[in-house]
């Protein structure tokens, strides 16, 4: 009796099993978990199926109980005060092999219930596994299919875009740009939209979740010293995070710029009438200050990837919009804002802002164009 009172601590199970939910992102460990509890409850009736057979042997004059059968057919026979038989671990191993066969099917005749008591029992037994199918293996099935679910997203979103391709004619080259882009983002981003992920979350939230994502650019690029924590906040919800694979060209020649970029991984090259003017790596800056350029530039050469990169960009609208909320730390950012390459075409902008005041003060026209001589 003492050690019955040891049976409370299954009531751990019940908890156990609230939290399968909560770990059945972990498929291995609950297929594990949920095998392991078949066999607990496969143990348990083996050892009732023993005592029914055990306990009834003696009071049977036929002879028919299951233990009697199993001893016949080992011919391990009993004497006739009760000794002997089968071993101890034959008659576990054959209760073991009977339950697991009730519980998964209707059982296979070799070990079969003869009195009364054991169909009594085997008919509980046969329904508890029913129960266990529809719970057990319905739960198998649901990690099973989890499991799998990424890579049928995967093949169902490459199989639009080839239907994209096809449909549009798209030629081979840029086909296999495409192609690979799509499977070098899967592959970094696990299919995961984030701008739908952080849409779910109040503002605040997403201030922070943005704030953590982009928290070694902003620590690490001096011309973020000084600003207030709610500048950073503001900042870091118009950062965008882009990917991009060997090759692809970031900027174009003649391109506005329309977004200052910072380098977090990767190393990019700019060349101009196929020349390389720089490479940049990891921490280095391009584009062009928007704080000190009152029109929009046009870039002087084209960026292409050199390696896998990541790159963290902001509209410059988006920059001004913030700027003009903390003016306060607008001018502490365009003086420790160190452009590792200015892609502003300056000839290009020169002549646009001197015929824009040609426009404006028709009577100077003479005297710019002679500085310009």
């Amino acid at each position: 009796m003492i050690g019955l009172l040891k049976t409370a601590r299954l009531l751990r199970l019940v908890r156990v099993a609230r939290k399968i939910d909560r770990y059945s992102e972990y498929g291995a460990a609950v297929l594990v978990l949920l095998m392991a509890t078949f066999a607990l409850i496969a143990h348990w009736m083996a050892c009732i199926w023993y005592a029914i057979g055990n306990a009834e042997r003696p009071k049977l004059k036929s002879k028919v109980g299951w233990l009697d059968i199993l001893a016949n057919d080992t011919h391990q026979f009993y004497a006739s005060d009760d000794t002997g038989g089968p071993s101890i671990k034959s008659r576990y191993i054959t209760a073991l092999y009977f339950t697991f066969s009730s519980l998964t099917s209707v059982g296979f005749g070799n070990v079969a219930p003869n009195t009364d008591t054991e169909k009594i029992f085997t008919i509980f037994v046969m329904l508890m596994g029913s129960l266990m199918y529809a719970s057990i293996f319905g739960n198998v099935s649901a990690i099973i299919q989890r499991l799998y679910s990424g890579t049928a997203r995967y093949h169902t979103q490459m199989l639009r875009v080839r239907e994209f391709i096809k449909f549009h004619q798209i030629p081979n080259p840029l086909r296999q740009r495409l192609e690979e882009y799509f499977q070098h983002a899967w592959t970094y981003t696990n299919g995961i939209d984030m701008n739908n992920v952080l849409k779910g979350f109040p503002e605040c939230l997403q201030a922070d979740i943005c704030l953590h994502l982009n928290r070694n650019l902003l620590n690490n690029c001096h011309a973020f010293d000084g600003a207030s924590p709610g500048c950073l906040r503001a900042l870091s919800l118009k950062f965008k995070t882009t990917h991009a694979p060997p090759g692809d060209t970031l900027v174009h020649r003649g391109d506005v710029l329309t977004s200052l970029y910072f380098i977090s991984r990767g190393s990019i090259e700019i060349l101009k009438d196929d020349i390389v003017m720089a490479i940049l790596s990891k921490d280095d800056i391009f584009g062009e200050n928007p704080c000190i350029y009152t029109t929009i530039g046009k870039s002087s050469c084209n960026v292409c990837a050199l390696t896998y990169c990541d790159l963290h960009k902001i509209r410059r609208e988006d920059l001004l919009d913030v700027l003009s909320l903390y003016p306060e730390f607008a001018n502490n950012f365009s003086q420790n804002l160190d452009i590792t390459f200015n892609l502003r075409d300056m000839k290009r902008a020169f002549n646009i802002e001197n015929q824009l005041v040609c426009e404006k003060y028709p009577f100077q026209k003479r005297l710019i164009f002679c500085n310009l001589d």
